[in-house]
């Protein structure tokens, strides 16, 4: 920081150098900012001096470059990554998110990310309506703020393209919407494609015009993968390092842990805020165990605002600044694992442990904790959350991709007009169909479990009810008013004829909006 500081003395109004001191931290965590030994980086400058100078050149032998006297201490450089980086009009870690996104061929979702990070929520909460806004909020995702707004915003799109301005100005009232909000991204993203096309991460046969504003193709080739929901949400996890949180299993089903706060809780403005505690076990297996927030604030109590449930594959892949090897006491005398409650994820160990024994697990959310024999993890990322699986090769796997993922990303930094090789644009794709197979096997267990938990019914239509039975059936339909379970009629808005949202962009005209009654 000896640079930052001598710049800080010549400023007028210097800040507080805690503040610098703090920015500096936090870009080299980013890895814009690197630590090189001075007496490297003095040969390196004589080297250049003597390759670039002629009459120097028999003098600057391989002899005199390396009896360089050492510099002084250790000096602070630029990266790769930090250029093009300070090239961005953009928060450090929100830019490279999109330079993520450009690698991993979601750029589309992630440019909205973007643009939402840098201005205000599109969500509107009318005076005394809040209760409507929030089930508008929770009608786009149940699980994700940010999934909300980017599912909000690409379907305003395709209400604005396919039947104008006043109808996508009805909807988005119809649905607690900002129509200046949502203008406002769209400048803003049009904005940050000019500034990726400066750079060279975009190519420019890869946009196209909508109105005033500049937007990307959809055949774009850093599009490929911007339909893949689970990568893009493991996207914006580097857009927030260090945001990660987890529900602490042994305490109120409502309390979390981050890595600076040991009692917190999601903010009742969030989909993803429950009050009251599951009843049934696929009720306490469908509660997320990580979340990705976006600020915290201190109120009645420490508030995390904007949340989205992660899974411990995204979070191992792509969350986080650091991943460094378990400490080596992991390895040493075997340590007995806390018994997991069904339904609650091996990525959460007990609230009485210290903040390292979180463990993000690489396998299903209801496996059990790892023997007392085998090792305590594979790796610790931001010194408290602990890798770990019951396949000690399906955690090294993970840690080995993130790192490969990393190496594609400082490639990408260094030769930003580059295109990435076919070992990395393989990497990507599998890491994409990796997500996409995670996200289904958890909706396939869930439901597998929900189906148990249902009442069973016999072969002929009958519902076992006590010491007799039930007929369900009334008029060759299954009766919607009665009390065993049954089947809601086709086309019908709540249970299995209600539709769903597999993506960004998808059509739900037809099942209206939410509409203000006076």
């Amino acid at each position: 920081t000896s640079g930052a500081r001598a710049f800080r003395g010549e400023a007028m109004d210097p800040p507080a150098e805690e503040t610098v001191t703090l920015a500096m931290e936090r870009l080299k965590t980013l890895g814009a900012i690197a630590e090189v030994d001075g007496s490297i980086l003095e040969r390196a400058r004589r080297r250049a001096e003597a390759e670039e100078n002629a009459d120097l050149a028999d003098s600057a032998d391989s002899s005199s470059v390396s009896s360089v006297e050492p510099s002084s201490g250790v000096k602070e450089v630029l990266t790769p990554l930090g250029s093009l980086l300070s090239q961005l009009p953009l928060d450090p870690a929100t830019g490279r998110m999109l330079i993520m996104g450009v690698v991993t061929q979601c750029l589309d979702p992630v440019l909205t990310a973007a643009a939402c990070m840098s201005s205000r929520d599109p969500f509107i909460v009318p005076t005394g309506m809040r209760d409507e806004a929030q089930r508008a909020r929770r009608s786009f995702s149940e699980r994700s703020d940010h999934l909300a707004v980017l599912r909000a915003y690409a379907e305003w799109r395709a209400v604005l393209a396919e039947e104008g301005f006043d109808s996508a100005c009805q909807w988005a009232r119809d649905n607690f919407l900002s129509i200046q909000g949502l203008q406002n991204l769209t400048s803003l993203r049009s904005q940050l494609l000019d500034e990726l096309v400066r750079t060279g991460l975009v190519r420019r046969d890869d946009l196209g015009y909508d109105r005033r504003n500049k937007e990307l193709r959809g055949d774009a080739a850093v599009n490929r993968h911007a339909g893949n929901e689970p990568l893009t949400l493991a996207v914006l996890t580097t857009g927030l390092p260090g945001n990660l949180a987890s529900r602490r299993s042994m305490a109120h089903f409502g309390v979390m842990r981050t890595r600076l706060e040991e009692n917190a809780g999601l903010h009742p403005a969030s989909v993803s805020f429950a009050r009251a505690p599951p009843k049934r076990r696929s009720e306490l297996a469908a509660l997320p165990q990580w979340f990705l927030y976006r600020e915290m604030v201190l109120s009645s109590q420490v508030f995390l605002r904007d949340c989205s449930a992660v899974s411990p594959e995204q979070l191992v892949l792509f969350g986080g600044t650091k991943m460094a090897p378990p400490p080596e006491a992991a390895f040493g005398a075997p340590v007995p694992a806390a018994p997991v409650p069904d339904g609650v994820p091996a990525s959460e160990s007990s609230s009485d442990q210290s903040p390292s024994d979180q463990s993000a697990s690489a396998q299903s959310s209801t496996a059990s904790l790892s023997l007392a024999n085998e090792p305590i993890g594979a790796a610790v990322l931001d010194d408290w959350i602990l890798v770990r699986s019951t396949c000690a090769d399906t955690s090294e796997l993970l840690v080995d991709v993130r790192r490969e993922l990393h190496a594609a990303l400082a490639h990408k930094a260094m030769a930003p007009r580059r295109e990435l090789g076919a070992s990395q644009l393989a990497l990507v794709d599998a890491v994409a169909a990796t997500l996409h197979i995670v996200e289904n096997r958890d909706a396939g267990a869930l439901a597998s479990l929900r189906r148990r938990e249902a009442p069973r019914r016999d072969g002929g239509g009958f519902e076992r009810d006590g010491g007799g039975f039930r007929d369900s059936f009334e008029g060759g339909e299954r009766s919607r008013d009665s009390r065993g379970f049954g089947f809601a009629r086709r086309g019908s808005r709540g249970g299995a004829g209600g539709r769903g949202r597999p993506g960004f962009g998808d059509n739900r005209r037809n099942r209206g909006g939410l509409r203000r009654d006076g």
